[in-house]
């Protein structure tokens, strides 16, 4: 039966619920309003294809808040699922690289990390969200790991910086820069994670309608990451035996995050 086209009645179970697993302190449980069974697409009216004017405007706008919010939803996963050391802030010098060229620069990375961690018997990961100046240039925020902390060198305050990082230092903070890709790219900014969950919060806000309009590809991905990181698990999927007092919620899904595994399960399970 698989990719049957049937009516959108058939296709779709209603009120089910997933628990993934993130790490071991860290589970999720979303109450999905509607979710297609597998293997089983929807007809889809045959008026569609001709919808133009305020309708179909409204129609691409909920299609790209649904895409940006599975995008969110994907680093999220990425940045909670592993152990990321290094919060980073990665610039181009435009002595070294164009700027305004994302699409080379994210190939000349990736095989700039592969021989680093070759030649250095290393094996640093990374997950890099591009955010776009107003003059079109690009600068990159992240997360990586596994960068050894002597490859790295701490700013001090006698150092000419950006106000910012100033600040930072006065306030006891500690801010490294990597030298080895300075020379290469440019200026770059690395501190230290304290708290992962905050952080793969906060990642999140850089992907925005805005990046979208800068048209970084039709067919590329609005981050970019290391291969072979570590994903949730999906544990379960089936209906809810108690209501959920959901942390968030929309149209589409009711969400619930955890931090125990007798505390997710409870939701499935009578008694």
């Amino acid at each position: 039966m698989n990719g049957l086209h049937v009516s959108g009645s058939e296709v779709y179970q209603r009120d089910i619920a997933t628990l993934k697993k993130y790490r071991e302190d860290y589970y999720k449980i979303t109450l999905h309003k509607q979710i297609r069974r597998a293997g089983y697409e929807a007809i889809e009216g045959d008026g569609d294809k001709y919808k133009t004017g305020k309708k179909n405007t409204a129609e691409n706008e909920e299609k790209l808040s649904a895409s940006l919010s599975r995008t969110r939803a994907v680093i999220f996963e990425l940045a909670l699922c592993n152990d990321w050391e290094w919060f980073v802030t990665l610039t181009l010098n435009p002595e070294y690289h164009d700027r305004k060229d994302l699409k080379s620069y994210k190939k000349r990375l990736s095989t700039w990390i592969k021989n680093y961690n070759r030649i250095h018997k290393t094996d640093i990961k990374y997950l890099l969200i591009p955010e776009n100046h107003q003059d079109g240039s690009w600068h990159i925020h992240g997360l990586m790991m596994k960068i050894p902390k002597e490859h790295l060198r701490k700013f001090t305050e006698q150092e000419k910086l950006p106000i910012k990082i100033l600040i930072e230092l006065k306030r006891g903070n500690k801010i490294y820069t990597w030298e080895a890709y300075e020379k290469t790219f440019g200026y770059i900014t690395i501190s230290e994670i304290r708290h992962l969950e905050s952080v793969s919060k906060y990642i999140t806000k850089y992907i925005t309608k805005d990046i979208v309009k800068t048209r970084i590809g039709l067919n590329d991905h609005l981050y970019y990451c290391s291969q072979g990181l570590k994903r949730t698990e999906l544990i379960y999927t089936g209906q809810l035996t108690k209501a959920l007092d959901e942390d968030y919620s929309n149209e589409y899904v009711k969400i619930k995050m955890l931090q125990s595994f007798d505390e997710a399960i409870a939701y499935f399970v009578d008694g």
